[in-house]
């Protein structure tokens, strides 16, 4: 029988701030598939910096959401994976999958390879850059 006290190593279960960022992120991922957008407000700072490909720039979640209304009759993000590290300001959440849905037009795309890069600092979504090929997608389409 082990004890703590005859020289063997313990190893602790305590959470990392990484895995903590991680977390909020998917509640974030979560919170937005399931267009509960108090939720995911909730868990964002007061006026984040939202950008997009393309050069588009918010600072709330609200707008946001109004300008890809404009560009999506329907938006499904598929979170392939996680992956956090330190970065200035916080803990930067890298997050990796594909996309489908419907353009404003009705045209469907799939399968479409997306990256967020998301910094939380002090237990808040601070910034959000999000990167994905749908304009290429959208060239791709026959006309």
């Amino acid at each position: 029988m082990s004890g703590l006290g005859d020289g063997r190593s313990v190893v602790g279960t305590a959470r990392s701030e990484r895995g903590d960022a991680i977390d909020l992120v998917r509640r974030w991922f979560d919170a937005t598939g399931a267009h509960d957008l108090a939720a995911a407000a909730d868990l964002m700072t007061h006026g984040p910096r939202i950008a997009v490909s393309g050069g588009h720039r918010f600072s709330s979640l609200e707008d946001f959401i109004v300008w890809g209304s404009t560009r999506y009759a329907e938006l499904r993000k598929q979170c392939d994976s996680f992956e956090a590290c330190e970065a200035a300001g916080g803990i930067a959440v890298y997050v990796r999958g594909e996309m489908s849905g419907r353009w404003a037009d009705g045209l469907p795309f799939a399968r479409v390879r997306w990256c967020d890069r998301v910094l939380v600092q002090g237990g808040r979504i601070v910034d959000l850059d999000t990167w994905s090929e749908l304009a290429e997608s959208r060239l791709a389409i026959p006309s």
